[in-house]
């Protein structure tokens, strides 16, 4: 987080600083106020953390402070962080718990970065078991919001992934017009806005659906 946050300062203020144009008195305040985000982002980093006790989960975010007593939580699970596909330094494998209207809760720091996670997961599974009483029982309903939740998800990566791939045969087809002779009709349309601009949301939409019936239907 720090080295993130000092980057992306120094990145934004360099061309700040060097513009000769913009007053002295827009660099300080841009820079103070680019200074007070980064101390308020490393000490809510710090901060996070979450604590389980006897009435439940508390789970400190960036943002706000989330609490789930044992008897709201539907289910606590390890799932993969789609996130770490673009960052090598982020955790491969974070948790979440789910309330009491199947929306989740990341646990903070709770990941394959920071601890044992089958240990730590295990445990608070079994202290979930023993504390939320015999009068719980899971609730159908916010199960298949749970699946349904987890499905477009999976769904959106999956057209991501569609969208990146086809970045190449697409870039090809441009190409068509350099090389080869293609009819007047599609040589309007073999343009890049066009061949770009329909394409890439073309293959990211039609991945996103695909991914979803699957699960849909497996799920």
């Amino acid at each position: 987080m720090i080295v993130a946050v000092v980057l992306a300062t120094v990145g934004g203020l360099f061309p700040v600083w060097v513009d000769e144009e913009i007053p002295g008195w827009v660099k300080w305040l841009l820079t103070l106020a680019l200074a007070a985000l980064f101390a308020w982002l490393v000490t809510q980093s710090v901060r996070a953390a979450t604590v389980a006790d006897a009435s439940g989960l508390h789970v400190r975010g960036l943002m706000r402070t989330r609490r789930l007593t044992w008897s709201e939580i539907q289910d606590i699970r390890v799932e993969a962080n789609h996130g770490a596909a673009m960052n090598r330094n982020a955790p491969r494998l974070v948790s979440y718990a789910y309330g009491p209207n199947g929306g989740r809760v990341q646990l903070m720091y709770v990941d394959d970065s920071h601890v044992d996670l089958e240990r730590e997961v295990g445990f608070l599974r079994r202290v979930w078991e023993e504390q939320r009483g015999d009068a719980w029982a899971p609730d159908d309903g916010v199960a298949n919001r749970i699946g349904q939740g987890e499905a477009r998800r999976l769904a959106v990566m999956s057209g991501i992934s569609w969208a990146m791939l086809s970045l190449i045969p697409l870039t090809l087809l441009m190409l068509l017009t350099l090389f080869t002779k293609v009819p007047d009709a599609l040589e309007g349309v073999l343009t890049p806005w066009v061949v770009m601009g329909v394409g890439v949301p073309g293959a990211f939409f039609l991945g996103m659906l695909l991914s979803y019936r699957r699960e849909h239907r497996t799920g």
